[in-house]
């Protein structure tokens, strides 16, 4: 009975929590990415790409700690999601442009 208990636990309480936490962690990565320079609009072709590869399914997604790779792709999409992080991107190439050349 304890490890029914602690499956139901784990599946209904914890593991959500988990999967808002990675998601939140994605959004935090896609700032920081484009701080960097690196442009964010590839970020979700890459989960999109990672999901083909690992084969996501609607059970392995309610399973799994992490969102599949299509919800990840989805969610770094949106508006403004992406807005914001193209924002931060053009900031950041810009501030490196000297005299027409990238340092």
């Amino acid at each position: 009975m304890p490890d029914l208990v602690n499956t139901m636990s784990n599946l209904l309480l914890k593991l959500p929590f988990s999967r808002r936490m990675e998601i939140e962690a994605d959004y935090i990565g896609l700032l920081l990415m484009a701080s960097a320079g690196y442009d964010p609009r590839v970020a979700p072709k890459v989960f999109e790409k990672l999901g083909q590869v690992s084969g996501d399914s609607a059970l392995r997604d309610y399973l799994s700690t992490h969102p599949s790779g299509k919800r990840r792709s989805k969610l770094l999409s949106e508006a403004s999601v992406m807005h914001e992080a193209v924002a931060i991107y053009r900031e950041a190439i810009a501030g490196r442009e000297v005299d027409g050349f990238f340092l």
